[in-house]
């Protein structure tokens, strides 16, 4: 056999076997690449979810440590106990002071709703108007200040006897009255109950009568006095704003990503990053993922979510006082294929190049097997040396 049909023969053998050795090489990488990129994809959002845990957590324990600290500042038990027994006064003198109380500072507020917290004094003279008008700066400034919606002072037979915002609940009572199934009347008796530990409770997310039926939440602790006795419970009522602040950063998300909280009703605890409504106990998720995270587990899983999508769905949960929240971190699995799928070029031209430099090396590394020359001037030998050669 000649040289050229010997070199051709070796070309087509060696290209052959290096195509296929590298087409199995290639689909083997590819698998591990694309299953590695896979689980990146899963571990980012896992890390995302317990992110969202961590930061909520903060949240939570910081107002812990704040509404403890009101209720034990001496000023404020002060004034708890000084606005308690004016109300007292006012109810023997009147039979109902929290009529008294909403007639001056929310019928005849000169401020709307929502912006009623500007008025510090009544301008009635009482001795009641003249402890507001000394408290109410400074607990003004607090809520405002770390962002919270609303602070209340409750007497232990459950008078709203103080609040900042001076809505609809001001001036009524926990127990008799039209809020007494709210959850600011669950957390006063639940504290109460609470006071001898001051233990700081919470209520989960419920729509809230005086603020207009919007989801709200709240927390409180027990004001004690300095032999133990139960002055009253301090409330404060936290903002929707801030939860959905948390959870609506969307930092390394894509385009598709998102993170968000759901209850053990199955309903959303804040607002979809996708929706131009609030979302806040009006969606239902009803998920493989969030069942889970629910029962206490963590992971990421593919599943549909509650728009019909499938997704990548990381979750876990936070356990806040007696409920617990599902924290949910998901992405469209259409976003996840398309970014692994931009790294198939890459692979492919990895594979390209081994190939060529296989056969570049095997070209020039070898030049004695097809005589003095050295690559295709192999296969310029004339005939009578293919001869001998042969």
């Amino acid at each position: 056999m000649g040289v050229k049909q010997k070199t051709l023969r070796f070309w087509l053998i060696t290209g052959s076997t290096l195509a296929v050795l590298l087409a199995g090489l290639g689909f083997t990488v590819t698998h591990f690449v694309l299953q590695a990129q896979m689980e990146r994809f899963a571990e980012r959002f896992v890390l995302l979810s317990s992110l969202r845990k961590q930061a909520l957590q903060e949240y939570f324990d910081t107002a812990r440590a704040e509404v403890t600290f009101w209720s034990l500042n001496e000023g404020l038990l002060d004034a708890q106990a000084e606005l308690r027994k004016r109300w007292d006064i006012n109810r023997e003198n009147t039979g109902d002071p929290g009529a008294m109380l909403q007639q001056l500072y929310v019928d005849n507020n000169p401020f709307p709703n929502g912006e009623r917290h500007q008025l510090q004094d009544a301008g009635d003279g009482s001795v009641y108007s003249a402890l507001h008008a000394e408290l109410h700066p400074l607990t003004e400034l607090f809520v405002v200040e770390r962002g919270y919606y609303d602070l209340f002072l409750i007497g232990p037979e459950g008078d709203v006897f103080y609040s900042v915002e001076k809505e609809a609940d001001f001036g009524t009572n926990l127990n008799t009255g039209r809020w007494r199934e709210t959850g600011l009347a669950d957390v006063f008796r639940r504290a109460l109950a609470s006071a001898r530990d001051g233990s700081v409770v919470f209520s989960d997310f419920a729509p809230y009568g005086p603020s207009a039926d919007e989801p709200a939440l709240f927390m409180a602790r027990a004001v004690t006095g300095a032999e133990g006795e139960v002055l009253g419970v301090l409330a404060l009522q936290l903002p929707t704003e801030r939860i959905d602040s948390i959870m609506r950063f969307t930092a390394g998300m894509g385009q598709s990503g998102e993170t968000y909280l759901v209850g053990e009703d199955l309903l959303m605890r804040s607002d979809s990053r996708f929706s131009e409504t609030s979302t806040n106990l009006k969606v239902r998720v009803d998920t493989a993922s969030v069942k889970r995270a629910l029962a206490g587990e963590s992971g990421a899983i593919f599943t549909t979510d509650y728009r019909g999508v499938t997704v990548l769905s990381a979750f876990n949960s936070i356990d806040i006082d007696h409920f617990r929240w599902a924290v949910m971190a998901e992405i469209d699995e259409d976003e996840v294929l398309h970014t692994i799928a931009n790294r198939r070029p890459m692979i492919a031209g990895l594979m390209f190049g081994l190939y060529s430099l296989a056969m570049w090396s095997i070209w020039y590394i070898r030049p004695g097997d097809w005589g003095e020359g050295e690559g295709l001037a192999a296969l310029e030998l004339d005939a009578e040396h293919s001869d001998i050669v042969g």
